[in-house]
């Protein structure tokens, strides 16, 4: 059964990768561009370390497949904000991207380092996950699992490195397509992700116990030396 939620779950994220380079396919009239082939190329590759952790983490991939069990408990704030993310850093980004980015652009130092940083932005994803059992896809207390505070890892330098490593990507994909436009979607995910962090952190540091000594011990929550 784990292995078939894994298989769909892999599946999905396909589809929804596919569906974004579709949209940057509509919005660029069909022409890829050596930017797109770059962008596009270590976005599907990506997917690599979600198998990975399926062998290194299973309990934790386990509990992300079930997020339908902990939808009647998830913050309502945390169900419109996860609304918002999604849309914008799977699809629209993508479509705004073929719209405004020329796809003549040939590849240079900034988009091969936006590539790289987008690259590592998905191993420290990949890192925080296997430290942390309880990182489930949505922000709450997991009291019916025991949960505890995971400061290992990732979780030694900052409070939410999954959150970090998204803002990694926010400033990866302007470097692979320079546009304005997509700038700005960009920030309004970061946006997002910054106003998602502080209300879990105030949300955790009430409900699961040790977190205040936590956040005493990591005074950062998403980047070292600013916030």
């Amino acid at each position: 059964m784990a292995d078939k939620g894994m298989v769909v779950y892999l599946v999905r994220l396909f589809i929804e990768r596919a569906l974004g380079l579709l949209l940057f396919l509509l919005g660029s009239g069909w022409v890829l561009g050596a930017r797109g082939a770059l962008w596009f190329a270590v976005y599907f590759a990506a997917i690599g370390t979600v198998v990975w952790l399926y062998r290194a983490a299973p309990e934790t991939m386990a509990a992300r497949l079930s997020i339908a069990d902990s939808k009647d408990v998830t913050p309502v704030w945390d169900k419109v904000l996860l609304a918002i993310f999604w849309l914008l850093a799977y699809f629209v980004v993508y479509w705004v991207a073929g719209r405004t980015c020329d796809p003549a652009l040939a590849i240079d130092v900034i988009a091969v380092l936006g590539a790289v940083i987008y690259l590592l932005s998905s191993m420290l994803t990949a890192w925080a996950l296997s430290e942390n059992r309880y990182a489930e896809a949505v922000s709450r207390v997991q009291e019916e699992r025991g949960q505890r505070v995971c400061s290992t890892g990732p979780y030694a330098f900052v409070r939410h490195p999954m959150y970090s490593a998204i803002l990694m990507w926010c400033v990866s994909v302007v470097m692979v397509f320079p546009s304005v436009w997509v700038a700005l979607v960009s920030g309004a995910v970061a946006v997002v992700i910054v106003v998602r962090t502080a209300l879990e952190d105030t949300m955790l540091a009430g409900g699961l116990a040790g977190y205040p000594e936590y956040q005493k011990k990591v005074r950062w929550r998403l980047v070292p030396f600013v916030w």
